[in-house]
């Protein structure tokens, strides 16, 4: 067959949806509205900001805001869009642990998923012992449910 015999067929790509992070963002987290729809601002900025309200989600134990934040961060980080997952990864959870009192109450949103990822990254920000207390305090986390947001 020549090649005149490929004319007419139609190659069948497969679809992706893609979602602006924009309106999950602003869908999820309205309180950060206005950052996230800044177009001048990356998501690395919006996850600067969804950090802060997370530490104070875990000091007002807001379970609300807690399951929406660690929610749009874990939607991100499976987004088919490397930019994102990478985003997800480098200014929200490699920063959890930041504020190190509230380490009890963050192990326990973080997903199982996302740890090989970013304990690479937190072994080069901390020294050993600290590394080894977070090990300890995620060892036998399960992973999320399937009504994860």
């Amino acid at each position: 067959m020549g090649v005149g015999g490929r004319i007419g067929k139609i190659h069948r790509l497969p679809l992706v949806l893609v979602v602006d992070w924009r309106e999950r963002a602003t869908a999820l987290v309205p309180e950060l509205r206005d950052v996230a729809m800044t177009e001048e601002w990356s998501c690395h900025v919006f996850f600067s900001e969804l950090s802060q309200l997370a530490m104070e989600a875990h000091r007002e134990q807001d379970d609300d805001v807690l399951r929406r934040a660690y929610g749009f961060a874990h939607w991100c980080f499976h987004q088919p869009e490397q930019f994102l997952e990478n985003a997800a990864l480098i200014s929200f959870y490699e920063h959890v642990f930041d504020d190190w009192d509230l380490r009890e109450e963050v192990a326990a949103w973080l997903p199982v998923d996302v740890l090989p990822k970013v304990r690479a990254l937190w072994e080069w920000r901390w020294p050993k012992e600290q590394l080894d207390e977070v090990d300890q305090l995620l060892a036998g986390l399960e992973p999320p449910g399937r009504d994860a947001v």
